[in-house]
């Protein structure tokens, strides 16, 4: 869809009255996405939306979604491109993506990319990416590495699976890479007292990462246009960082 058509669709289309739900679908990025094959896609993320875009205080009515099971990256991409998710969760980065999706113009949080490094690690502070240089670091199978970091003579261990995550931080336990690269500081939080890994984490000298959902060139333009209204509504602001912060607690 072009973004102009978008537009226009998103400020004439009336609210959509209730019909088939958005189906949602993503890969774990927890606790922003957490979930597993054997059950729908959970989280911060989701118990948000709940609360704020299905809920009775939705702004113009709310939405209606359906919640598929966590899959890895590259499937839940492929997912999007031929309709069979409608909603994905979690995009980062550039606003534009590859022709064959669409993205929504509004994000949801901005992380600031770390690395997980073991406790009493001998990288102390990273002043400049080119530290990394010949590190075997630990990342998601399939992704686009950030721009500058993409750059660097990394070492790079890669892993396409659901729980990508948490398997990284285990080799990083078992010393199987020197480091973890995460986009956001709040993942390996979560992860680390879940698994009772102990880490360390470093700031690395790169731009925020804006996390954003996209939407199926496939899916109904109209559901596509209401979720856009109560998706900026819902999300304006700093509002899904202070829940995430406090979901953290829990």
């Amino acid at each position: 869809m072009h973004k102009g058509l978008f537009i226009l669709l998103a400020a004439l289309a009336p609210p959509v009255a209730a019909g088939a739900p958005l189906r949602v679908g993503g890969f774990v990025v927890a606790p922003i996405v957490s979930g597993d094959a054997t059950a729908p896609l959970g989280g911060a993320l989701r118990a948000y939306m709940e609360q704020e875009m299905v809920g009775r205080g939705a702004a113009d009515g709310g939405v209606q979604l359906e919640w598929s099971a966590p899959t890895t990256f590259a499937r839940a991409m492929a997912n999007l491109k031929i309709g069979r998710i409608d909603i994905l969760l979690l995009v980062s980065g550039a606003r534009h993506l590859p022709v064959g999706y669409g993205a929504f113009s509004w994000s949801y949080l901005r992380a600031q990319p770390h690395l997980a490094v073991p406790r009493h690690s001998m990288l102390q502070a990273v002043q400049s990416l080119q530290q990394l240089s010949g590190m075997e670091i630990g990342w998601l199978g399939g992704s686009e590495l950030p721009e500058g970091i993409r750059d660097v003579p990394i070492k790079w261990q890669l892993l396409a699976a659901p729980d990508w995550q948490l398997l990284n931080l285990h080799k990083l336990r078992a010393g199987r890479v020197q480091a973890v690269f995460f986009e956001n500081e709040y993942s390996p939080r979560y992860f680390a007292r879940q698994a009772g890994v102990a880490i360390e984490l470093r700031k690395l000298p790169m731009p925020e990462r804006a996390f954003r959902m996209a939407y199926s060139l496939k899916a109904d333009p109209a559901a596509i246009a209401q979720f856009d209204r109560v998706g900026a509504a819902a999300f304006a602001g700093e509002r899904f960082k202070l829940f995430l912060e406090r979901y953290m607690k829990r």
